[in-house]
């Protein structure tokens, strides 16, 4: 799996010729929020109901390295970089209860 670094450019970030606001309002981040949960949740359910115990094991350890070095490239504090995995774990754990129940 390629682990994904840099965050994705939108559409409205790319407009030429338009008025555009330079910090995405607060509506915008809680739906980019809100859509990257329902990606993320609904992949992660996929792979583990296709996938194998020991490859799930392996994807999740490398999705946790991966949170681990993201909170540490962003610099974020103890605290935000605790909130973070925490949010990131309960996402996994979601996905996992969602699929296969051999995962349970």
């Amino acid at each position: 799996m390629k682990e994904v670094t840099e965050m994705l450019t939108t559409h409205r970030d790319c407009k030429q010729h338009v008025k555009r606001n330079a910090i995405p309002s607060l509506g915008e981040i809680e739906g980019r929020v809100a859509v990257l949960e329902i990606v993320a949740q609904s992949a992660l359910t996929h792979v583990f109901d296709e996938g194998e115990v020991d490859i799930d094991a392996a994807l999740l350890a490398q999705i946790r390295r991966a949170m681990h070095h993201k909170c540490k490239d962003l610099k974020l504090d103890g605290e935000d970089t605790a909130s973070a995995l925490l949010y990131a774990e309960e996402l996994i754990e979601a996905a996992v209860k969602a699929s296969h129940p051999i995962h349970q």
